[in-house]
Parts: C-alpha cells; structure tokens; sequence
C-alpha cells in the first residue's frame, strides 16, 4: 500500500491522475479546433490571397497539433522528442499584442496578423504554465511541446508582420 502511495500522483480534484491528464488534453484539442474553426472563418470571409495563405498554414499547424494530442491520447505515450533548444521570444512586436484585439478584418492583412500573434502569444502562456504544472507527470512534455509551436507562431508571424505591414515604416 506504501508503494501505491508513492507512485499516485495527487490532483487538486480529487480524481485519479490518468482521468484529470485526459480531460486535460481533451480541452486543449477542443481549444485548438475552436482557434482552427476561427482561421477557417477568416479564410473563407477574406478576398486577398496573401491573407488566406496566411490562415491556410496558421489551420494546418493547429490540426498538426490536434494529432500530436490525439496520438498522446490514443497511444497513452506523452512523451515527445524534442532535442532542439528551446524555442525564445523574440518580443518584436509584444507592445502590440498586449492587450485586447478586437475581431480581425479578413481583409486586411494587418488585422489577421496581429489577432493570430496574440492568440498564439495567450495560448503559448497558458501551456508553458499548464506544463510547469504538470512537468513530473509525463504530460508536460506534451504542453511544453505546443508551448513551443506556439512561440514558433508568434514569431514567424511576428517576422511576417514586421516585412509586410513595417516594411516602409523606416
């Protein structure tokens, strides 16, 4: 019984760990679809190309994402390789997404941008403290891991926003 104890992993819940990573993970694939479903919108509702490529690939790493969860769940295996360094935040354009943005124009390049950096910037906060929290469970490998796609996201978007939208500002 002493060793039982020693292994289970205790939650705020009150319920076993596997049901808790479970839901978990279940409410960060719906989280992702939902973000997924808002790009789809956007890209259906905008008329310029650069912007639906844009969204197109923004939709592509959600569901990449959503699978890596999935095959998590399915497996049981929570542990993902990931022998790269970690990935940095370059800040380039945080002063703008900090606070609230209203709905993106889908027309307006801009306004997509900077709504899908701070969506990215918010989720990638919330997974790095999800998988602090959870990092001696097994699953925090799993958040750290979409923690940092999501960093990726911000930048490249970041990057994207800086040639296309400030590319005369100096």
């Amino acid at each position: 019984m002493a060793g039982q104890d020693k292994n289970r992993i205790s939650t705020i819940s009150g319920k076993s760990f596997d049901e808790v990573r479970d839901r978990l993970l279940r409410r960060t694939i719906g989280l992702k679809e939902r973000i997924g479903l808002r790009y789809d919108q956007l890209y259906k509702d905008s008329l310029l190309d650069n912007v639906r490529v844009l969204l197109a690939d923004l939709r592509t790493k959600e569901e990449e994402d959503t699978k890596l969860i999935r095959r998590a769940l399915e497996t049981g295996v929570i542990k993902i390789g990931n022998d790269k360094k970690p990935t940095l935040d370059y800040e380039m354009l945080d002063h703008i997404i900090s606070e609230d943005l209203s709905d993106p124009n889908p027309n307006d390049l801009q306004s997509v941008l900077l709504s899908a950096m701070k969506m990215s910037n918010d989720l990638h906060k919330i997974l790095m403290i999800m998988s602090e929290e959870y990092k001696v469970t097994g699953i925090g490998s799993v958040l750290k891991t979409l923690a940092e796609h999501e960093m990726n996201n911000k930048n490249r978007l970041a990057e994207i926003y800086d040639d296309m939208i400030n590319k005369d500002y100096w």
